[in-house]
């Protein structure tokens, strides 16, 4: 008697998979790559675009203009400056007071008795002063030069005494020394262009020790 074996089946194989499920992961993986640098790239762009729109700061500067001076306040400071005295009042400069009391032009003066011409294209001016002496010591008004002097033009011209004051008429003679606590009349004589206008008479105590700023007297 014969027996017949029938062999166990066969265990069933898992479906394979098929291309379109690998070719559709394929798809998805892409995806989510180009994905990613598109995020990434927009974020980049977006920094960068934050920085370049960032707001700077404003800076105002201010330029502060200074206004020109005006012809009268150029002439008041010209006054300013020669305001010192005027014709009939005292000015003083150390140990020297001296008050002009005239001012006046000729075409002649007398010099020692005699009288001299200024010439054709000139003239003399004449200053009529009295000195007073507040100092510790005399002073010889005519040769020592105790009083340092110059007359001054409209063109900012100066001009010296003419030699030998001692000479013009009126005036202390030489070596007669005008002592403290006195006064005497003296005249400065000078010898100027014919065309010349004076403005101004400066004069100092004579000092070989210190520099003097001199004084000015407005004669205009």
């Amino acid at each position: 008697m014969s027996t017949n074996i029938t062999p166990p089946p066969m265990p069933a194989q898992p479906p394979q998979p098929g291309k379109k499920s690998h070719t559709n992961a394929y798809i998805i993986g892409g995806a989510a790559i180009i994905a990613a640098v598109v995020i990434a790239t927009g974020i980049a762009v977006s920094g960068r675009s934050d920085d370049t729109a960032k707001p700077q700061p404003t800076v105002t500067v201010t330029e502060t203009v200074e206004p020109e001076a005006t012809v009268e306040e150029d002439t008041a400071a010209a006054t300013d400056q020669n305001a010192d005295a005027k014709v009939g009042e005292k000015a003083r400069n150390g140990g020297a007071v001296v008050k002009v009391t005239k001012v006046a032009e000729a075409d002649t003066i007398a010099l020692a008795g005699v009288r001299k011409a200024a010439g054709a294209d000139a003239k003399y001016v004449v200053l009529q002063t009295v000195v007073s002496n507040e100092g510790k010591a005399s002073m010889d008004l005519t040769c020592s030069l105790p009083i340092a002097n110059a007359l001054i033009d409209d063109q900012g011209r100066r001009f010296d005494t003419i030699e030998d004051l001692y000479d013009v008429a009126g005036n202390p003679e030489c070596n007669a020394q005008l002592q403290p606590g006195f006064d005497d009349e003296m005249k400065f004589v000078y010898r100027v262009p014919k065309d010349a206008v004076v403005t101004t008479w400066e004069f100092s105590e004579y000092d070989l020790e210190n520099e003097v700023t001199p004084t000015l007297v407005n004669l205009t």
